[in-house]
């Protein structure tokens, strides 16, 4: 906290205190520094008004508040500065300044409020300010939004309290937690395809110690099923590195039966994330044996407040080198989503599954799916339109539809693009549970 103290005074044998209010005609004069300043004055005779700068009460307060500023972050948060003794001619003002720096601080606790089911222990691990460290308040604004890199975790304000132990201080910070986990689902049915589902849940704090668990099934009726499970343990030795063990299963009926495990480390830096994720996949295909083979994994995320953009590469050594490639962006109000696109050593077609919407039945080929989704609000009510395409066996498969949302349950009808309207298919997609305890 910055504390701001300014004693305008007109010494008794001023004359033409009249002019001295007419800042429009006065510029600074010399200033000169008093009191205990303790730090550099040559550094703080670089943070005053030049002479001749036209004086106002605005741009003085504005240099003040940076000397401030200056105590603030070399330790110093209760300093005041005193504007005092002004001498006024026709042109200028001079004045002194008096500096009372006050005790140098240091840190004694860290102090959390409105955490109702964040542990302080998981806190203070993402804050790097140590115990008995000098104040610095340039460090606390840079912990604050380390802290707010958990996007559950908001720092509504702070405040610094004075302890009875002389030059030492705690500091009290106010925080709101907000959405931890949900749960996604949704469920479909056509006459051809029959019922298919698809529900993913995730808790990004469990238990209040910054563990993730994230959980996620689909099924397209007998013919297609996956399984993923994500388990994330975050900050390594201290550090900003988190562990992340994935466990995959897919099934292709007389086609291919798939699992593999992983685990890799990943590493956060102010808006980017960077994974590396080696691991071991079993790929059986139907009527021949299974094989096991090595693959390496790369996953890269960015997020600013209107783009979120996340990549991710997969090489895997199965009689030759395989590299799959996945890319998401969200751009103002557009998701646009590109999975899968593949480049293989192999002759041989690579068989993948990911339906399109309206689609029933299996989607086996080399080649890509892009989707992109309108996803902006109007109030409670959204209505989006669809678009969904996919190459599959050398030529291009398109969908399309509409969808409608209120609340948190979607309405969505997709229909294919060689097919009449009425053989679309039907989507009920729900989101819900935001910040439950999972």
């Amino acid at each position: 906290m910055i504390l701001i103290f300014f004693l305008f005074s007109q010494p008794r044998n001023v004359t033409g205190f009249s002019s001295f209010q007419t800042e429009d005609t006065l510029s600074f004069g010399k200033i000169s520094i008093s009191g205990k300043s303790i730090l550099s004055k040559k550094e703080i005779e670089k943070l005053l008004p030049e002479a001749g700068m036209p004086f106002s009460q605005e741009i003085l307060e504005e240099h003040i508040n940076r000397i401030l500023k200056f105590y603030v972050d070399r330790g110093f948060p209760f300093a005041k500065v005193f504007p005092m003794r002004f001498r006024v001619d026709s042109r200028s003002v001079s004045f002194e300044l008096y500096i009372e720096p006050g005790h140098i601080q240091k840190i004694k606790k860290v102090i959390f409020k409105g955490n109702k089911f964040t542990k302080d222990e998981f806190l203070l691990r993402q804050i790097p300010l140590k115990y008995n460290a000098v104040f610095n308040e340039e460090a606390l604004e840079k912990s604050i939004k380390g802290l707010e890199k958990l996007d559950y975790i908001k720092v509504d304000s702070f405040q610094i309290i004075k302890s009875n132990e002389e030059g030492c201080v705690s500091l009290l910070l106010y925080i709101s937690e907000v959405d931890r986990g949900n749960l996604i689902g949704a469920i479909s049915y056509s006459k051809n395809g029959g019922w298919s589902g698809k529900f993913s849940a995730e808790n990004k704090n469990l238990f209040g110690s910054g563990r993730s668990i994230e959980l996620k099934w689909m099924k397209e009726g007998n013919i297609y099923q996956e399984e993923f499970f994500k388990y994330t343990e975050p900050y390594i030795l201290s550090l900003p590195l988190s562990l992340a063990i994935n466990i995959q299963h897919s099934y292709i009926e007389n086609i291919s039966n798939r699992t593999s495990i992983s685990t890799g480390i990943s590493y956060s830096m102010k808006k980017f994330t960077i994974s590396v994720i080696p691991g071991i996949e079993n790929y059986a295909q139907s009527g021949e044996g299974s094989n096991s083979y090595p693959f390496f994994g790369a996953d890269f995320f960015y997020n600013t407040n209107l783009l979120k953009f996340s990549y991710r590469n997969k090489w895997k050594r199965e009689g030759g080198w395989i590299m799959e490639v996945s890319s998401s962006l969200l751009l103002f109000h557009f998701n646009i989503d590109l999975e899968y696109f593949v480049l293989t050593s192999r002759e041989e077609e690579l068989l993948f599954f990911k339906p399109i919407r309206g689609y029933p039945g299996v989607t086996a080929s080399r080649g890509l799916r892009l989707g992109i989704e309108w996803v902006n609000k109007l109030g409670q009510l959204v209505i989006y339109p669809l678009l969904d395409t996919s190459w599959i066996q050398d030529s291009w498969r398109y969908s399309y539809g509409i969808g409608i949302k209120v609340n948190k349950v979607s309405l969505e009808y997709a229909i294919p693009f060689d097919e009449s309207a009425v053989k679309g298919r039907v989507y009920i997609t729900f989101n819900g549970f935001e910040g439950s305890k999972f």
